[in-house]
């Protein structure tokens, strides 16, 4: 997977999944929600930063799919681990990470959060986006990731 841009599906993808937080409630969400994102998504900054894959993975549904900016997805929860950990094998560990929440609305068991992730490799190389990341809560469960999408910058950084 490249950083490049948005196929058509991934437009399609990201077109309805827009229209459906148009249309959501913007009620604060639930407090037990937002914990689990945000354990989800220190997750995922630390998982980079110990070069782990598994910790990341962990915060995803087992239906899950997990996009690049070009539409290209991984779908499952242990093709996701497969391509994460190929990923920190190509990369190395991350020297930074972060992932900052910009807002989110919940609409029963989907929570809508979009945010911006930045990641830093010792060899320069540096990965930051926007992200539309959908959480789902499975029956008596925590939130997991269901649906994850990088959005590309509108102009180099």
């Amino acid at each position: 997977m490249n950083e490049g841009g948005i196929s058509a599906s991934g437009l399609f993808v990201l077109g309805a999944l827009l229209s459906a937080i148009g249309t959501a409630q913007t009620g604060a969400i639930d407090p037990a929600a937002r914990k689990d994102i945000d354990a989800g998504n220190q997750a995922w900054v630390t998982g980079m930063k110990e070069g782990r894959a598994a910790p990341i993975a962990a915060t995803y549904a087992e239906n899950a799919l997990d996009c690049a900016a070009t539409g290209e997805c991984v779908k499952g929860r242990a093709a996701i681990e497969d391509y994460m950990r190929a990923r920190i094998a190509k990369l190395g560990r991350a020297i930074s990470a972060s992932a900052t929440s910009l807002g989110s609305v919940q609409q029963g068991d989907f929570i809508y959060e979009w945010g911006r992730s930045e990641v830093s490799f010792a060899n320069g190389q540096k990965v930051a986006h926007r992200y539309l990341t959908v959480w789902q809560r499975p029956p008596g469960g925590v939130w997991k990731i269901f649906r994850h999408m990088p959005i590309p910058d509108d102009a180099p950084r």
